[in-house]
């Protein structure tokens, strides 16, 4: 078994997958328990539609490398969702909940009105599930993801 295990370790793209996977899961262990204990355990859902939101605005401007646009938005999204604390007339999950609905139904919309083939549902499915994407990594993703966790950790600390 070591050794089937070690012939699948010699392909780059399940080192890239690997390594991104076990940084996901050190970054989402640290953040998932303070996320619980402040009300915010549907930010992860939430924040995953509102990437969908995104890239579909993304794929209708014709953003080949849409990344960033993603990124930046989600990352914006969670700074006003976490910022907005006790102040706002809306707390929470409820927060998020709002926010998450109203992202999946532009990004729905998005690709309803401006779709590029006659399956709609097929692309939304493909686009939101994916298949096997973590096995598509490039070396830039994979360095993204190692710069991104190590600020996770040191803002964390």
């Amino acid at each position: 078994m070591a050794e089937k295990l070690s012939m699948y370790l010699e392909f780059p793209f399940v080192q890239n997958a690997l390594i991104v996977g076990v940084l996901i899961a050190l970054c989402s262990s640290l953040l998932g328990v303070v996320l619980v204990l402040r009300r915010f355990s549907f930010i992860g859902d939430g924040l995953s539609h509102v990437a969908f939101g995104a890239m579909s605005a993304a794929t209708v401007m014709n953003i080949t490398d849409d990344m960033p646009l993603i990124l930046t938005v989600t990352i914006i999204c969670a700074v006003i969702l976490l910022k907005s604390g006790s102040n706002a007339a809306v707390k929470g999950d409820a927060a998020v909940a709002m926010l998450s609905v109203s992202s999946l139904a532009v990004g729905y919309l998005l690709m309803n009105v401006f779709s590029s083939s006659s399956n709609l549902s097929g692309d939304v499915c493909t686009t939101l599930f994916g298949s096997t994407s973590i096995l598509t990594l490039s070396e830039n993703d994979v360095k993204l993801c190692v710069i991104l966790s190590v600020i996770t950790v040191i803002m964390f600390v």
